[in-house]
């Protein structure tokens, strides 16, 4: 707990003090209020739903990438990255705790799509089943912060975890179904996006908002759950051994 909150601590500021790190605040509103267009000029209300969950997804994504990518890059820059794997303190959990309170902040983009929807369009979304919506964006969080502990140690084999984060994000959002449901996707693709937990997310948080009972809201929480920590156990895995491999090479800082 100590490290969670000092690495809550360190994570609050560093966000406070350098704004990039907020952009998807700023550009969750925007892509809500594309969504919703989209919607409105398709002349099907049903699909409002699909324009109120694609951005807050994508914004809890991406902030988390960015954040698990920015850790091993802002520190390999600064010379501080030695550091920190040297030290006694785990550096996945490190990086999972730096992810969570990252992640928290993400899912303030709820609240920006709700503004949006009323505000800008005069669309108050009906919240049919509000527990099964809290639910699920919590356990999509508790996903997302396990699979950045996997993407940080593709991060840090690398050179640059830039080139990978402009790269990652919108095929793991277009095979998450976070766009359109994946059943309408090629069915080749519909086996890789069913491991990907975004999928199950998109669907339970469409689901929330629709009229109908949600079918099976327990077991497709188990799933994302289950998908997130199995993410993060081997992002533990293969970040202990590529964390060896680093020291044994001394290429921990190389750019």
């Amino acid at each position: 707990m100590s490290l969670l909150a000092a690495a809550g601590r360190f994570q609050g500021q560093l966000v406070l003090t350098h704004r990039d790190y907020l952009i998807d605040l700023v550009r969750t509103p925007l892509l809500a209020a594309v969504f919703l267009l989209l919607v409105r000029h398709s002349g099907q209300p049903q699909l409002i739903a699909y324009g109120l969950v694609a951005p807050v997804l994508m914004a809890v994504w991406s902030m988390a990438m960015l954040i698990s990518g920015e850790v091993v890059d802002s520190d390999r820059q600064l010379g501080t990255l030695e550091l920190v794997i040297a030290a006694p303190v785990d550096f996945a959990r490190l990086v999972v705790s730096r992810v969570w309170v990252t992640t928290t902040i993400s899912l303030l983009t709820v609240v920006e799509v709700f503004a949006v929807s009323v505000l800008g369009f005069g669309i108050t979304p009906e919240v049919d089943h509000p527990v099964v919506l809290v639910l699920g964006l919590l356990a999509t969080a508790a996903a997302t912060a396990g699979a950045a502990g996997l993407m940080a140690a593709l991060f840090v084999a690398t050179r640059t975890a830039r080139t990978f984060q402009n790269t990652l994000s919108y095929p793991f959002l277009l095979l998450g179904g976070v766009f359109v449901p994946l059943d309408r996707l090629p069915a080749w693709t519909h086996p890789l996006g069913r491991l990907i937990y975004l999928s199950w997310s998109a669907d339970l948080l469409r689901a929330a908002l629709a009229p109908a009972p949600v079918a099976g809201a327990a077991w497709r929480i188990c799933v994302i759950l289950g998908l997130g920590l199995l993410a993060a156990l081997v992002g533990r895995l293969v970040l202990g051994r590529v964390v060896r491999m680093v020291r044994e090479t001394g290429t921990v800082g190389l750019r």
